[in-house]
């Protein structure tokens, strides 16, 4: 199978790589390296330089079996403050890249974002759930999920959209306003203080990028929209205690554009495809500082 992965030098991108080489696939890797690291290509994925937008380069790949498309602009809180190249980068970039894609391609997944999406969620949403985006970044997502659907129809192409939670993991970039784990973790590396946004009592979802991996190889072949999430709730309070228990954070206002509460219900891809989430948060912690700390200290 000859596959195309979008931002595959990314954080979840170059994880998805991997594990589609290890299944033998012929994997290329497409990135602009705006926020992506040349260090992160796999072993035996074909590199090209490039950003979603020139339609040259693109054309120029030939074809694939399927489109793994994970190149965007990730953050939230700079959405808000820069909702113009959230959209070049979320909206205007997969549109130029489907149409450089035109006849050249049989599936494509579209990491999308649960996380955010659906707005604030009092209990657990399915897929069915409303969607009330509260940033530009939710918005642009949003929209790109309807782009690629029909897009897909339009070109006989399967279409697969995965709403992630807040994922989390080795090799998160810690520089960025997103991603707090990955922020908090190399803050207590350095004995920097840690900071909350807000009373702390904010809910997530957090998924470990491994499972995530999981989730684009197991729904090649399935079209529709799925949810990829633990299901299971942590505030961000109780996130810092899993982090560095009996140490006190310090606290901010809370950040424009994010949202209160967001957990989801991926029954249906345990049910379309038979994934589900397998590491606990508390698991998924332990595994991700133990490889920082080993990666800080060949530094």
């Amino acid at each position: 199978m000859k596959v195309l992965v979008t931002g595959g030098a990314g954080f979840i991108g170059h994880t998805i790589s991997k594990k589609y080489i290890e299944k033998g696939y012929d994997v290329t890797i497409l990135d602009n390296l705006s926020t992506g690291k040349k260090e992160n290509i796999p072993d035996g994925a074909n590199f090209i330089f490039g950003d979603i937008c020139d339609s040259e380069i693109i054309k120029k790949l030939g074809s694939f079996d399927l489109l793994s498309h994970h190149a965007a602009q990730t953050s939230v809180t700079f959405s808000v403050k820069n909702p113009l190249i959230d959209a070049r980068n979320n909206v205007f970039g997969t549109i130029s890249l489907l149409e450089s894609m035109k006849g050249k391609v049989n599936q494509i997944i579209f990491a999308s974002t649960g996380g955010a999406i659906y707005g604030n969620i009092k209990k657990i949403a399915t897929e069915k759930h409303a969607k009330n985006p509260k940033s530009p970044y939710a918005l642009n997502k949003m929209t790109g999920e309807k782009i690629v659907t029909m897009w897909a129809k339009q070109n006989k192409t399967k279409a697969t959209i995965l709403r992630y939670s807040n994922v989390y993991g080795p090799g998160q970039d810690p520089h960025g306003e997103s991603g707090v784990i990955a922020i908090w973790m190399k803050n207590i590396l350095e004995k920097k203080p840690c900071i909350i946004y807000g009373d702390g009592n904010s809910v997530r979802d957090y998924i470990y990028v491994e499972d995530v991996a999981n989730a684009n190889l197991l729904s090649i072949n399935k079209e529709g929209i799925f949810n990829i999430g633990t299901g299971v709730g942590t505030s961000t309070n109780e996130l810092f205690q899993i982090l560095k228990p009996q140490e006190k954070a310090t606290y901010q206002k809370a950040r424009d554009g994010e949202i209160e509460r967001s957990v989801l219900d991926s029954s249906k891809a345990k049910k379309s495809f038979f994934w589900e989430s397998k590491t606990r948060i508390q698991d998924g912690i332990r595994l991700t500082f133990s490889k920082e700390k080993r990666r800080k200290n060949k530094q």
